[in-house]
């Protein structure tokens, strides 16, 4: 096919216009679960969190100031949390804030997973995070619970 007979937007080798938006729209459905994923995996570690410490919804949005519609929809992983909300609801639950970023993915520290203090690999530990998340007699509730525990223990050191 001579470069006048084919259609604007297209190059030889691919499938025509349509090839490279469904590779973004793929892309971008992609980043979107990833997204949502993330965002119901938050609101499971709250609400396993709050849970822990014995508070109800109710209870929760006073010590928030925020509406508990608003906390069961962050629960629920609809919407996700302001920076304001997340330190709040870390005060409420006695977390440390960066605990909270770091599960909603706002952590900005330079440690890589399964790294001391000190950037180096601790050899011969096994990914306790990784084993929580793989075991399949856990709920999700029970892994952020897990997880959330785990956390707070190993960020004490």
């Amino acid at each position: 096919m001579s470069r006048a007979q084919r259609e604007p937007g297209t190059r030889p080798g691919t499938d025509g216009p349509g090839a490279a938006d469904g590779l973004r729209a793929a892309g971008a459905s992609a980043a979107s679960d990833a997204w949502a994923a993330q965002v119901n995996a938050l609101g499971g570690f709250i609400r396993a969190q709050r849970q822990m410490a014995k508070l109800s919804l109710r209870e929760m949005a006073a010590l928030t100031k925020v509406s508990n519609a608003y906390l069961s929809q962050v629960e629920r992983g609809l919407h996700q949390p302001s920076l304001k909300v997340l330190r709040s609801i870390a005060d409420a639950l006695h977390l440390d804030t960066d605990q909270m970023l770091s599960r909603a993915g706002w952590s900005f520290r330079d440690e890589a997973p399964g790294s001391s203090a000190g950037g180096a690999p601790d050899a011969g530990v096994p990914d306790v995070e990784a084993a929580i998340a793989v075991d399949p007699r856990l709920s999700e509730e029970q892994r952020a619970a897990l997880l959330g525990v785990y956390r707070s223990f190993v960020e004490r050191d």
